[in-house]
């Protein structure tokens, strides 16, 4: 009974803490008066592209992180399908207000950064995607919200919504590469490398490309290490077995360099060009 005490104690205490920093930090009640933009589309749980002006622009909300759907060189994470719904439905033919970090209104990849807040009713979209649990508190760079957006996890966490619901972090999901047979049960020693990489990985792993090749561990060269992320099975320290001239695999050709075939978070193709022997530039895994 004390323990029972003690936690609904905790959860008021956070919940009130929570609500006494947003009440101080609010945004909502800053929201500039400047105009609303357009949304065009949703491209996940965390970015957007905005009509600004006459230019479709992409827009990363700052201070959020929801589980990747559309990222080149990984899997469609668990939840994050819900999450880009729930943002959808958000601002299905909605405008927004945007308002700005001090300082830099990029990223790396040359996204806006902002925050944004639903026309007419100022709604904190950053923050409503955190507080029903649809995303964590991105805290890898300061921002002015970090405690507010902290709190609102806290408390979706407590509440068990959204991918919390099970009391943990989204984990991705495990695909099968691309030229597996998912209907056949893969050899006991079956492992997928790459075509430019030194590393074999097992089924699903987040570092195997779209070009990734199946292969018996007793066939491969000791140039190949097994992937410290996804832990392969190990080769036998006494594997002398090398492959026969009747069993040996055709060696994959080699594809001359083109452009890219990976698909931005626009949805559209890469315009860089792949590097040589690859499918990808340098940024998308060549």
């Amino acid at each position: 009974m004390a323990k029972t005490s003690r936690a609904w104690l905790l959860f008021l205490c956070i919940t009130l803490s929570s609500q006494i920093l947003f009440a101080q930090q609010n945004p909502a009640s800053k929201t500039p008066n400047v105009a609303a933009h357009k949304v065009v589309r949703v491209i996940d749980g965390d970015t957007v592209v905005l009509l600004i002006g006459e230019t479709e622009t992409t827009v990363r909300l700052i201070g959020v992180d929801t589980p990747e759907t559309v990222h080149p060189s990984k899997p469609v994470e668990e939840y994050g399908k819900e999450a880009s719904q729930f943002l959808k439905n958000l601002l299905a033919g909605e405008s927004v207000y945007l308002k700005y970090e001090p300082g830099s209104k990029t990223d790396k990849y040359g996204r806006t950064l902002a925050y944004l807040y639903r026309a007419p009713d100022s709604l904190f979209i950053n923050l409503e995607i955190i507080r029903q649990g649809y995303g964590h508190a991105y805290t890898v760079f300061p921002f002015q919200y970090i405690d507010t957006f902290r709190f609102a996890e806290q408390e979706a966490r407590l509440k068990g919504k959204g991918l919390w619901t099970q009391g943990g972090a989204a984990k991705p999901a495990v695909s099968q590469p691309v030229g597996a047979d998912a209907s056949q049960k893969p050899a006991s020693d079956t492992v997928y490398i790459t075509k430019s990489g030194t590393k074999y990985h097992r089924a699903g792993c987040r570092y195997l490309s779209k070009s990734s090749i199946s292969a018996a561990l007793s066939t491969l060269s000791s140039k190949y290490d097994a992937c410290s992320v996804c832990n392969p099975m190990a080769r036998q320290a006494t594997e002398t077995i090398k492959p026969s001239s009747s069993s040996k695999e055709k060696a994959a050709p080699v594809i001359s360099s083109g452009r890219c075939q990976a698909t931005t978070k626009k949805g559209a193709q890469c315009k860089r060009n792949a590097k040589a022997g690859s499918l990808y530039c340098w940024q998308h895994g060549g």
